[in-house]
Order: C-alpha cells, then sequence, then structure tokens
C-alpha cells in the first residue's frame, strides 16, 4: 500500500498497515525538503518569517523506488491511493512510475485530501487485508471514498487562491472580493467537493466557524455510524475542543481521530485551519 504525505497518517497507523508514505516537497524561498522531514523545521521558520511555503509533487522517481521495494518485499501488486488530481500532479508522478514497475500498480484518484485521504487509504488495507485483489480493492476504496464528507474552516484564502486550487475563484476577482479591512474578520467554510475546494460558508469568528462545521458535519452523518476525523495546523486546543463537539452532536460516531497537519496542507491553508471529515463506519480496522 502507498499513498503521500497529504493523508496525514499517523506514524502508528501507517506502520501498522504497512502503508509507504511517499512525500510532497516543501520550497520557501531557496529551501527544499520533504514535507514530514525534519528539515522542514527551517521550512516552517522561514515561512514565519514572511516567505511563500510552497509545495511539488513528488517525482516519478520517488514512487517507483517505493513500488520497488514492495516488490523487494513480496508484495504482488500495490495499491497506491492518493488526493485528487485536480488538487495537485501527485496522480500523474504515481501513474508514470507505475508504468515501469516491476509489479502490478493500481492507483488510485481518492478526489480528496487529508484526513478524507488518509481513512481512504485505511479503507484500502482492509480490502486488501481481507484478500481483494488490486483492482478490487481500487474498487472499494473508490466507493468509500465517494461517501466521505470533508470540511474545513481557514481565516483567509490566500494560499488557496495564490495556488489556483479554488474552484470558481481567483486571486482578483472571487467570493472574497471586497475592502481589505472586512476580508479580515471573514473565516471560510469549505468542502472537497468531487476532488475540488467549493465555498460552503463565510462567517465572522473562529466560534462561529466551529459551529458551522458541527452543523455541516451533523447533517452529512445523518443517522448512519460514522468515523470522524479532525485535523488542525496549529491549533491543537480548538480541534480538541471541536472534536468534543462533534462527538456531542453526532451520538452515532464509532471512532474519531485528532491530528496535525503537516507543512503541505499548510501551505495552502496557512495556520489556525480547522477540518472535520465524515467517513462511513468501517470494522475492517
Amino acid at each position: 500500500m502507498v499513498t503521500d504525505s497529504t493523508a496525514s497518517l499517523p506514524a502508528a497507523e501507517a506502520r501498522l498497515y504497512r502503508v509507504a508514505v511517499v512525500p510532497l516537497r516543501l520550497l520557501a524561498g531557496e529551501l527544499v525538503a520533504d514535507d514530514g522531514d525534519p528539515a522542514t523545521a527551517a521550512i516552517a521558520a522561514a515561512a514565519a518569517r514572511g516567505e511563500r511555503l510552497t509545495t511539488a509533487r513528488p517525482s516519478p522517481d520517488r514512487f517507483a523506488a517505493a513500488y520497488r521495494a514492495a516488490a523487494d518485499a513480496g508484495a504482488r501488486a500495490v495499491l497506491s491511493v492518493h488526493l485528487s488530481s485536480q488538487l495537485s500532479g501527485t496522480v500523474s508522478s504515481a501513474e508514470l512510475a507505475a508504468a515501469t514497475s516491476p509489479i502490478p500498480v493500481r492507483v488510485v484518484d481518492a478526489q480528496t485530501i487529508g484526513l478524507g485521504l488518509g481513512l481512504a487509504v485505511l479503507a484500502a488495507a482492509a480490502a486488501a487485508a481481507a484478500g481483494q485483489g488490486a483492482d478490487e480493492a481500487a474498487a472499494t476504496t473508490m466507493r468509500y471514498a465517494e461517501g466521505i464528507g470533508s470540511f474545513f474552516a481557514i481565516d483567509a484564502p490566500d494560499a488557496l487562491l495564490a495556488g489556483g486550487r479554488l474552484a470558481g475563484a481567483s486571486a482578483s476577482a472571487g467570493p472574497w472580493a471586497g475592502p481589505p479591512q472586512a476580508a479580515l474578520v471573514v473565516r471560510t467554510i469549505m468542502q472537497i467537493r468531487s476532488g475540488q475546494i467549493v465555498t460552503v460558508d463565510r462567517v465572522r469568528t473562529r466560534a462561529a466557524a466551529a459551529a458551522s462545521l458541527v452543523g455541516l458535519a451533523s447533517e452529512f452523518a445523518g443517522r448512519q455510524p460514522v468515523d470522524v476525523g479532525v485535523q488542525h495546523t496549529a491549533a491543537a486546543d480548538r480541534a480538541a475542543d471541536l472534536a468534543d463537539r462533534l462527538a456531542a452532536a453526532i451520538p452515532q460516531i464509532r471512532s474519531v481521530y485528532l491530528v496535525e497537519a503537516g507543512l503541505a496542507i499548510r501551505a495552502h491553508t496557512g495556520p489556525g485551519m480547522l477540518g472535520v471529515t465524515v467517513a462511513p463506519h468501517t470494522t475492517g480496522w
């Protein structure tokens, strides 16, 4: 099993399910590092000083190395599950590497990112552990991913706009057009829908943003048993509070995951992001 670092899988889960994580590249000024490496501390410091933090997809060589390692370890096929192709060229890199892999590789575009991707990876691992072949497990993963709802709140959309990752908006004219002073007090609520990031609400305060996330997650969950993930960037206390509120609002939650996103996600959301992922509950893990 292979994924990329935007899946935000905790190291324990990655080891338990034998998931190889290929990192995205981080760039700030003249500094370059892999997402998740110790060297990212310098990248984070540069971003704090005002350097623009950007990302780049992994090279095909990085995926090729992961596929060769799987083959060397005895795998007969690889399921490679990644963030939306509408947000990154990571899937393309994986497909290029798959074409020359010594064993069959099934690349899956999960049409999401962050914990939504992470939970899809766990679903893929469960399918493989249940004896499904690569093609069958890929189909199971895609069906599972289609049932995931991912919502997040950010303080400002500047990085998403600059990176062209916000559907239907531009840096010069979009849903935030207006007096600069007004934009400073707007919290934007977004959803990952069909692989794209779309705006669903705007509120004035972080408290209102958290309340909106709880409402959206509750509505999406309905009455079905669900697993919920809460993700954040440099907002641990607010994320823990949000997890508690979600547990109270959605009594049919079976599992809760609480993680801090890596710098590859922070590059496009900024600090202070809160995200909620709602996924169908599975007993596979």
